[in-house]
């Protein structure tokens, strides 16, 4: 029997104080404690395994057992559903319109305008199982504005929207400064577009209520119960600290870790990314006209993201605050935000009269970034009857839906249009090996960050500094 040995920087089935956002304290704190996902103890067989309880995972469990009703499934996770980036994320559900380019270059203009139009249906899939199930995720529709927030960004999706006219499609709306300014009553907007088919939701409770969901449809899930190994034999055996399971086919769906994996690293790269969540403020909120579900990022390329909460708080997020080092990367992104100081200054700089608002919750939480800028799956080579999903550079709370139509096709053998496409091949090429990747972003990041210090302010930037930032291969762009 041979297979695969996990990282001991795998992560561990005991879970910190700080990996607990305020998102997922919020949701734990409406769900009664139901003692049905305990840890796995002992042996036990199913068709397919699922490791991984975020999006992807249970996306993909709901998928296959929709399409093939009685499949035994075990899913397992290190933690709690919704204790890794599916309960830190800013909740940001949108199409991929904005990542378009990045679309046509895993395929054509064909494929990348059928994929666009899946990730819009996915918003509404998305939310129609949250009507159908009674899941509490808060969510509002609203329009998500792609903004220049200051004078240097302006026209950064004009390659975008050239894209897409090439295709014959319009899904993308430009605005004025004016009218960007008065979507969230901020001045430090200069232009932009708008995609108005999005939403947000509170992401703990969307991945909790899909948990729920997923019990109720039979799947066995254990929570606490970290995977250390893969063996082969008849079937494949995904390991755990008290048992094993055996299974035809396993799906790993663990997103940041996935690095760890054979060569997947040299197609991703791990960074963190800050957030802050305020006390409700509404009527701060309503002064400033904005009482919608508006969600924003602006065009940096460790851009800010921002969007407020049914009850009023505002959420303010900053990516791009570190980079991780080799196997280590995404357990070294928990925890308190990496540059707090850093977020403040930018949340200032949109919100200068917000600076008395109290701060609820903050965190830091990693984020995969594909070489590709969209998600990718594929087999592992090591282990047969292993698939694997990543690569979600930041927008995985839609993507997720589609992913799980891929790996859903992919465990069932399915020869399909999910199978096949562009997000089933695993990108070529690949950023250079550890310990070199580390230490050129040592050397970019903060000549990125000082770039954009100096682009804020309206001043020069040397053209010896643009040369350096731009080797770093879109990392920290939408």
């Amino acid at each position: 029997m041979t297979g695969l040995a996990l990282p001991r920087t795998w992560p561990n089935s005991a879970p910190a104080p700080e990996r607990r956002t305020a998102w997922l304290r919020d949701a734990l704190a409406a769900e009664p404690d139901d003692g049905k996902s305990p840890p796995l103890d002992g042996d036990v067989r199913c068709d397919v395994c699922v490791v991984g309880g975020g999006y992807t995972g249970l996306w993909t469990a709901l998928e296959i057992i929709r399409r093939a009703p009685g499949t035994d499934i075990v899913l397992i996770d290190a933690d709690i559903c919704g204790g890794g980036a599916s309960g830190a994320n800013a909740g940001f559900l949108m199409p991929m319109w904005a990542r378009f380019r990045s679309l046509v270059a895993i395929g054509d203009h064909e494929e990348a305008r059928r994929l666009g139009e899946a990730s819009e249906r996915a918003v509404d899939e998305i939310l129609s199982f949250v009507d159908e199930h009674g899941i509490d995720a808060e969510y509002r529709r609203g329009p998500w504005l792609w903004t220049a927030s200051n004078r240097a960004q302006l026209g950064a999706w004009e390659d975008t929207l050239d894209e897409l006219a090439r295709a014959g499609i319009e899904p993308l709306r430009q605005v004025s400064a004016d009218e960007a300014r008065r979507m969230v009553g901020t001045e430090s907007h200069h232009g932009g577009v708008v995609d108005p088919g999005c939403a947000t939701v509170q992401p703990a409770k969307l991945t909790r209520g899909m948990r729920r969901v997923a019990l109720e449809s039979g799947i066995r899930i254990h929570e606490r119960t970290p995977l250390t190994g893969l063996r082969t034999g008849r079937r494949t055996e995904a390991v755990t600290p008290r048992g094993t399971i055996s299974a035809d086919r396993v799906v790993l769906a663990i997103n940041a870790w996935a690095g760890q994996l054979e060569d997947i690293g040299r197609r991703m790269v791990t960074i963190a990314s800050d957030t802050v969540l305020t006390t409700p403020i509404p009527d701060r909120l309503a002064e400033r006209g904005w009482t919608d579900g508006t969600s924003v990022c602006d065009s940096r390329r460790r851009l800010n993201y921002y969007r407020t909460t049914p009850d009023g708080r505002l959420v303010f997020g900053k990516g791009g605050s570190g980079v991780g080092y080799g196997n280590t990367g995404p357990d070294t992104m928990w925890g308190k935000p990496l540059r707090p100081a850093e977020m403040r200054r930018q949340f200032l700089r949109i919100f200068p009269d917000l600076a008395d608002v109290p701060i609820a919750g903050a965190w830091t939480a990693p984020v995969e970034y594909a070489v590709t800028g969209v998600p990718f799956a594929g087999w592992l080579r090591s282990v047969p009857n292993v698939c694997y999903g990543t690569g979600y550079s930041g927008d995985g709370v839609g993507p997720s839906k589609l992913m799980a139509k891929v790996l859903a096709s992919l465990v069932l053998g399915t020869r399909d249009e999910w199978s096949s496409s562009g997000f089933a091949r695993t990108p070529g090429g690949g950023l250079p090996p550890e310990p070199f990747r580390y230490a050129g972003s040592r050397v970019v990041l903060p000549a990125l960050r000082g770039v954009e210090e100096r682009e804020d302010r309206g001043a020069f930037v040397p053209a010896a500094v643009k040369r350096l930032v731009s080797i770093d291969p879109s990392a920290f762009r939408r």
